[in-house]
């Protein structure tokens, strides 16, 4: 069986949690002799066109961002960016390549339909698409134009199946698009045990300083527990608000910000931490409340809670909003440490039964064969 899986961007050169999951799940499918293919944007000249990563084929041969020229001086480049931007170029140049027995995409982009056209028409192959994010069950949920939108639903409902990673997100697309679909959780290798907490504790934030995930919020909290007898690490790449966290960290003495972590790297973090905070309006099924509750530390959210899953396994705390609920709570478990490493122990045994990758890589070698044989 061979598989392509087409993502704009590698693990390697990524912080997305989509790109890792996607890796992770070839990675495991590569050892049940699936030939497995990750085809990703070139972004460094340096960039081979063909790697083996972690027993995976990956092909940097999508568009070199370094060399896209973004002044159109002529129809031509208009016309060969719009051509690169929807992967019409990499089928030119690739066609005899692309020869898959299953064509798989993971997040709403303006490729879906591209794909679901060269796959079910061109190739006459099987396409797989996996949502990532709520926002991908949601029309009107991107600032897209109604040309990339109708392209995206044509792909979205000429998929031979899709994949929710959580039943909230198999009933809005239901209900939004139409599209039937089958959940199947995210998954994270299993770490070793035992794992030795900070102390003081360490009280963890870790995503992209975006608008949708509010890291405007952490520092709030931060500042709100400053006599808290913790340590607050905020872990967030890029240099949107770089300049922000550099001087809260000078004014607060027990706040760091880390400005980035190799992917991968960021184990030892969930490894050391009490606990994991999340102030995000929206997500799919957060890569980050997996690796926390593999590694003991419960998630306390502000807002997101997929499948009330915190709630009803006790793997945290949900404030529904509240954020002076949240600071009531991480005030709460850190001054009743037995109480924290009890729901920390707990956590790891949900996440090894529900998330472990092995059962995930699983059921989408199932899922794979199943589709075939439509």
């Amino acid at each position: 069986m061979k598989v392509i899986v087409r993502m704009m961007r590698h693990p390697s050169f990524s912080v997305g949690g989509a790109e890792r999951q996607m890796e992770l799940i070839g990675s495991e499918l590569s050892k049940k002799n699936v030939d497995f293919h990750y085809i990703s944007d070139k972004l460094f000249e340096y960039q081979k066109k063909l790697e083996i990563i972690n027993g995976i084929k990956v092909h940097f041969i999508g568009l070199n961002k370094s060399r896209l020229n973004y002044k159109f001086r002529s129809v031509r480049e208009i016309i060969r960016s719009i051509a690169y931007a929807f992967d019409f170029m990499l089928f030119v140049r690739f066609f005899r390549m692309l020869n898959s027995d299953v064509y798989h995409l993971r997040c709403a982009t303006n490729i879906v339909g591209t794909w679901a056209f060269f796959t079910k028409i061109i190739k006459q192959k099987k396409f797989v698409f996996t949502l990532a994010h709520i926002k991908n069950c949601i029309p009107g949920s991107y600032q897209w134009s109604s040309f990339t939108n109708k392209i995206y639903e044509y792909g979205l409902k000429r998929a031979d199946i899709v994949i929710a990673l959580a039943e909230y997100m198999k009933k809005a697309l239901y209900q939004n698009y139409g599209v039937k679909s089958v959940v199947i959780k995210s998954g994270h290798p299993v770490p070793r045990g035992p794992f030795r907490k900070d102390d003081p504790p360490t009280i963890l934030w870790i995503a992209r300083p975006i608008d949708v995930k509010r890291p405007d919020l952490f520092l709030q909290i931060a500042r709100e527990l400053k006599d808290l007898d913790v340590h607050f690490i905020l872990i967030a790449p890029g240099e949107e608000m770089k300049d922000k966290f550099k001087k809260f960290a000078q004014e607060y003495k027990n706040f760091t910000h880390i400005y980035y972590v190799r992917p991968g790297k960021d184990i030892q973090y969930y490894e050391r931490a009490s606990l994991l905070v999340n102030t995000s309006t929206q997500e799919g099924y957060p890569n980050s409340f997996i690796q926390a509750w593999l590694h003991e530390t419960p998630v306390i959210t502000l807002d997101v809670d997929p499948d009330c899953d915190i709630c009803k396994n006790s793997l945290g705390f949900h404030a529904k909003g509240n954020l002076n609920d949240l600071i009531d709570k991480i005030k709460e478990l850190i001054e009743r440490p037995a109480r924290l490493k009890e729901m920390g122990e707990h956590c790891r045994k949900y996440a090894i039964k529900n998330h472990d990758i092995k059962k995930t890589a699983e059921q989408y070698y199932k899922l794979y064969k199943w589709v075939l044989k439509k």
